[in-house]
């Protein structure tokens, strides 16, 4: 194969490493458009690519598919899978269930267990995956011997699912962590699907799958590559044996219904299964039948079928004189039913039998309105999707279910609703709509139906005007007539204000604005009237009124004293600070108007010393008052 050499992502990135006096480049591959990047000689595959890193180049190589032939798996269980480049065949372990009921081990084994508890069918030797598998059996008729499986139990990772036989509706019922789901359904590591007989729960993870139906058939798959030599239950060791003991004994084929009483799962409904049988040796002091009681009565004569040509071709891949007996052994519980299907499925192998309709409608399926049910279909139906029609991807296997009559598709891919052709719903504009998608157009809403896709629109009905606040206007929302009620607003400098509303502007520190119903309103603050210093001004939060300081104190002063020649600079206190003043009118001589006032002025003082500095540097020292405290008295001023 010739080696095809791709168009450099980069030129070698020169990230150098300095020893000393010399420097190293580092060579590395880079993904600019990704960011990634790898070290020269690194190796590996992508895209279906085996690719390197080389000088800076990332080399590419087309991946080589290996020859793969089908192998030799248990119960010839072999799938084919697609990984994105190749197509390789890998084994699966299966194991099944149907009937009263009867086993069949992932390595083959047959054997009837008639227990009505609940038992593990699979659980991790080693754990990996944190999965088991529980059967949920209970008394099919009461008063008979047997039981049959009515529900699974599967725990994987942090999460249980359930499927479960609705009994009266016909039905398989499934649930995640306690919450109804309706198939198909898909979250992170499950995936539900329904055929509308077959009711499924995959593990895509770990390509694995367990499977119910109405009539008590139930599978479990599990991929080899995950579970081989690495399971214990009532299934038995995927890959190694059948008849498996608490703790990995394994005991002969003959033994698997008596080592199937070790494996009790702990079911809270079934307190009594607390004490059922354990550690049943494979031979017993009495005689025991490993096949089923003869039945309490007759046989079915549906069991005849089996014997029908139409099963003829089957007896190189199905035990028929087997399926002979259980069916008869389940006529008087679970019913002729299970059988005829569990030997149609294993005959589906190699070829697929349609043999419902020899019934009489016994064994037939229920469907949804519309569809019909088809024992031999090789792929799922088409179905529309935006107007186009796709086809169902062809399945390895025949598969059973719910279908379209010929000629038609389903309305969407999981829609129950079989049309002709691939209508779609168009939107005013002629794009198209999605299934339950809802939308204006003009006057009226439309609404896409999710069952006949079409459009079906209503006029919009007219509505009485709504009545509105006083503080709202009626508009016209569209032109179809439509009123709302609009809150009125006012608009100040750029912002809008609803009703209600107050603000201020730093502008005008005296004006409050206010949104009414008839517009903007303004408050307009008056001060009263003070005389004071403008450091003795005290102003209101929007700086619009003041008030003076009436603090009438002793402020420190620096005073230069110069006696002579003799100085000195000292901190000398002096009173300071606004006092109220009153006019009152007094008569002397003639009417006067005076001014009684209050002045700010000394109250205590004390005699202190200061000390002067003279120029022959000699000093002299002086008394003088300093005052201690300030007190406003009247003084009078004459107008």
């Amino acid at each position: 194969m010739p080696t095809i050499s791709s168009t450099p992502m980069t030129d070698i990135t020169n990230v150098t490493t300095t020893t000393g006096a010399w420097s190293t480049p580092v060579c590395e591959c880079k993904d600019l458009k990704r960011k990634l990047s790898w070290d020269c000689g690194e190796m590996w595959t992508e895209d279906c690519f085996d690719k390197s890193c080389r000088e800076g180049k990332i080399e590419l190589t087309p991946v080589v598919c290996p020859e793969s032939s089908r192998p030799k798996c248990p119960r010839d269980q072999a799938t084919q899978v697609w990984d994105g480049c190749c197509e390789t065949w890998k084994c699966d372990c299966r194991c099944e269930l149907y009937g009263d009921p009867h086993y069949i081990s992932f390595q083959g084994v047959t054997f009837d267990f008639l227990d009505e508890c609940t038992y593990l069918l699979v659980e991790e030797q080693s754990i990996h995956y944190n999965l088991t598998i529980a059967v949920d059996n209970f008394a099919c008729v009461e008063g008979l011997p047997g039981s049959c499986a009515r529900g699974i139990i599967l725990k994987y990772q942090n999460s249980t699912a359930t499927l479960g036989i609705l009994q009266d509706m016909f039905q398989v019922q499934a649930t995640l962590n306690n919450v109804t789901i309706q198939p198909p359904y898909e979250e992170p590591g499950w995936r539900f699907e329904t055929t509308g007989y077959v009711v499924s729960i995959y593990l895509p993870d770990l390509r694995s799958y367990v499977s119910l139906t109405s009539s008590y058939n139930l599978v479990v798959s599990l991929a080899m590559e995950h579970f081989l030599n690495n399971t214990q239950g009532q299934c038995g060791v995927c890959g190694v044996g059948s008849c498996v003991r608490k703790g990995g004994q394994i005991e002969d084929d003959s033994c698997c219904s008596k080592t199937a009483n070790d494996w009790v799962y702990h079911d809270p409904l079934k307190p009594a299964c607390a004490s059922a049988p354990r550690d049943v040796p494979c031979i017993s002091p009495t005689t025991v039948p490993t096949s089923p009681p003869a039945t309490p009565c007759p046989a079915s004569p549906l069991c005849e079928l089996l014997q029908h040509p139409v099963f003829s071709n089957c007896t190189p891949y199905v035990d028929l004189d087997l399926k002979m007996k259980n069916c008869k052994f389940d006529s008087c519980t679970s019913g002729p039913c299970a059988s005829l299907e569990q030997a149609a499925e294993e005959c589906k192998v190699k070829e697929c039998i349609d043999w419902r309709s020899l019934t009489n409608g016994t064994c037939d399926v229920p469907c949804d309105a519309g569809l019909v049910y088809r024992e031999c279909q090789k792929k799922p139906d088409g179905f529309c999707h935006g107007g186009a029609h796709y086809q169902g991807d062809t399945t390895e296997n025949y598969i059973g279910g719910c279908f379209c009559p010929s000629g038609q598709v389903r309305a969407g891919n999981h829609s129950s609703t079989c049309v002709d052709t691939c209508s779609y719903c168009k939107g005013p504009l002629g794009e198209p709509k999605m299934p339950g998608e809802v939308w204006q157009s003009g006057c009226s809403w439309c609404t896409c139906n999710k069952q006949t896709v079409t459009e079906e629109c209503d006029h919009n009905p007219p509505v009485s005007a709504p009545l509105c606040s006083s503080t709202a206007v009626l508009v016209n929302r569209s032109c179809c007539g439509d009123q709302i009620c609009v809150e009125k607003t006012c608009s100040y400098q750029g912002k809008t204000y609803k009703m209600g509303d107050r603000w201020r502007d730093a502008a005008h520190p005296c004006t409050s604005f206010s949104c009414s119903k008839d517009g903007i309103q303004t408050v307009i603050k008056v001060c009263l009237t003070e005389e004071c210093q403008e450091e003795d001004r005290i102003w209101d939060d929007q700086h619009c009124c003041f008030t003076c300081n009436q603090n009438c104190a002793p402020k420190m002063t620096s005073l230069n004293l110069t006696v002579d020649s003799c100085v000195a600079v000292i901190q000398m206190p002096v009173c300071q600070g606004q006092c109220d003043s009153e006019p009152r009118v007094v008569l002397h001589n003639d009417l006067q108007v005076e001014q009684q006032s209050s002045c700010c002025v000394e109250r205590f003082f004390e005699r202190r010393l200061v000390t002067l500095q003279c120029s022959d540097l000699t000093t002299r020292s002086y008394n003088y008052t300093h005052i201690t405290s300030c007190e406003c008295r009247y003084c009078t001023v004459l107008w």
